[in-house]
């Protein structure tokens, strides 16, 4: 990744005020009563966090690009599951789930090349998924680097018709299925893979390999994918 783009990316999302312990607190509570405006507000204001613990794995077999998306995804999972309540702040209850997400991403990618790493203790196994990691690949999250883009915002665009349809988190399974129509076989498959639609999330290095693809190879197919939604949603 370019600097140039990380740096465009910072100033993108550093205008965001920092929350107070009482304003995360009343966030949390917000999110436990199914706000997903509250939810979406403390992931915005800690999108910097993530950028910072991705800084630390770089040079690791993923790119910038790739490990702040996959601790986009662990943020998001802190922001569901965060209780101000319990007295920590958010930024040390998100850190562990981004580290957790971006050393997952790394290992199946190790794996991938054949230099797998040994797991400590009591870790995850790489290919295993629960059932709520699945549900935390939010269509929702930012897309790497890649500043106010989301699969969602993608697909909706804010001149399009769809956009009118007051899309939920809950209908936006609705607005995929008939978005992914577009694409060809190869593509829906690399998307429905990567944001975990209708199955278990996968790394790019899973992917690649359950399709006897390069990793780069996949990426290209969904950043493909991603550039045919968006001009699809915006000529709708």
């Amino acid at each position: 990744m370019q600097d140039n783009r990380l740096d465009k990316y910072l100033d993108e999302i550093g205008g965001g005020q920092q929350l107070t312990a009482d304003e995360e607190r009343i966030l949390s509570e917000r999110v436990r009563s199914g706000d997903g405006e509250a939810q979406q507000a403390l992931v915005v204001a800690n999108l910097k966090l993530v950028v910072a613990v991705a800084s630390g794995y770089q040079g690791k077999g993923l790119s910038m690009d790739d490990l702040v998306s996959e601790g986009n995804i662990g943020l998001m999972k802190a922001a569901a599951k965060y209780d101000g309540r319990r007295g920590s702040r958010f930024a040390s209850y998100a850190t562990m789930l981004i580290r957790q997400h971006i050393e997952r991403a790394l290992a199946s990618e190790q794996g991938a090349t054949g230099n797998n790493a040994p797991t400590k203790g009591n870790e995850e196994p790489v290919k295993k998924r629960t059932a709520d990691t699945v549900k935390m690949r939010s269509v929702d999250a930012p897309l790497g680097i890649k500043p106010n883009m989301s699969l969602l915002s993608v697909l909706v665009d804010g001149n399009s018709p769809l956009a009118d349809e007051g899309v939920e988190q809950s209908d936006s399974m609705e607005v995929l299925g008939r978005a992914l129509a577009v694409l060809n076989d190869r593509e829906q498959h690399v998307v429905k893979a990567f944001f975990g639609i209708g199955q278990e999330t996968q790394t790019m290095a899973e992917i690649a390999a359950d399709m006897g693809l390069k990793r780069e190879r996949v990426r290209q197919i969904r950043d493909r994918a991603v550039r045919r939604l968006r001009k699809i949603g915006k000529s709708v």
